[in-house]
């Protein structure tokens, strides 16, 4: 592809179609499944994004302990922004979803409670890895990440490659055109031969993941910018790029370890927050329809 083209695939079959033992679709669907096998993990992150024209970093751990309906997840993050400490935390504690973020702008607190989302997935008639599938897309941590992408992209055959040492898959992927729609509804690819549309500066051109061919976990989920559409046409591309729009890096990874279990309890500390259970299941029921 050549940059500033557009290359949405249509996305209306199944996520993982029969005889393509090769291809990008499997191995995401390979990946979330074994990622949500494991009894219990730690990782370090470090964070990358690109906040129109600055660039924040920051740092931070996650845990997961138990496996797939059963998992219990914490994600903490902390950055810099206008010189102050901002800080994202995470937490799935076997009932509720809490997302609590601490920015410049103030202080949000929500939850989700999610036995109500995944019993509304259910009744939705779908296959039975489309509904694990759904089911992920609401536990918050890792797994959501991994689950919508595989909702809003399809994945190219992954290519082998090095990450400091380490063999991992390479998979770039390209929007569905479902994926784009909902996720952005007036963005209009439609446009005269030869031209691109303007590109919405914080909406990713493609992504690209990095994963353990032993073990088949995400080290490194990137989403690119427009400007780097030329990149998924070169080995260049296969690494990380200089200046992502965002992007997560896994690194000290451990399995089978013992997690503190306060770790997976949320304190409000008399904080006022909000529960979004309805607002997300309309959503769902819509993307659904």
């Amino acid at each position: 592809m050549l940059g500033g083209q557009i290359r949405a695939q249509s996305g209306e079959g199944t996520l993982a179609p029969a005889g393509e033992s090769n291809s990008g679709n499997v191995l995401m669907v390979r990946m979330l499944e074994n990622f949500e096998r494991h009894a219990s993990m730690t990782a370090k992150v470090r964070h990358q994004c690109r906040l129109y024209d600055d660039t924040l970093v920051g740092s931070g751990n996650y845990w997961q302990q138990g496996s797939g309906d059963q998992s219990l997840t914490c994600f903490e993050m902390q950055t810099q922004m206008a010189g102050k400490t901002a800080s994202f935390i995470q937490i799935y504690d076997g009932k509720h979803l809490w997302t609590d973020r601490n920015f410049q702008s103030g202080r949000m607190v929500r939850r989700l409670e999610v036995a109500r989302l995944q019993s509304s997935l259910a009744a939705g008639g779908k296959g039975a890895y489309q509904k694990r599938l759904a089911a992920a897309s609401v536990r918050g941590g890792v797994s959501q990440m991994l689950a919508d992408l595989q909702h809003r992209f399809d994945f190219d055959p992954p290519l082998p490659m090095q990450l400091n040492g380490t063999p991992v898959h390479a998979l770039v992927g390209h929007w569905r055109k479902s994926g784009l729609k909902e996720l952005w509804p007036d963005f209009d690819t439609t446009t005269e031969e030869g031209e691109a549309p303007e590109w919405p500066a914080q909406l990713p051109h493609h992504v690209l993941l990095l994963v353990g061919q032993g073990n088949l976990f995400p080290y490194v989920i990137e989403h690119r910018r427009f400007e780097d559409a030329y990149l998924v046409d070169t080995v260049t591309g296969l690494r990380p790029a200089n200046d992502p729009l965002l992007r997560y890096e896994l690194f000290n990874v451990q399995f089978a370890v013992a997690i503190d279990p306060q770790k997976f309890v949320y304190k409000t500390g008399g904080v006022e927050w909000t529960d979004e259970t309805m607002a997300v299941m309309g959503r769902l029921n819509l993307q659904r329809r």
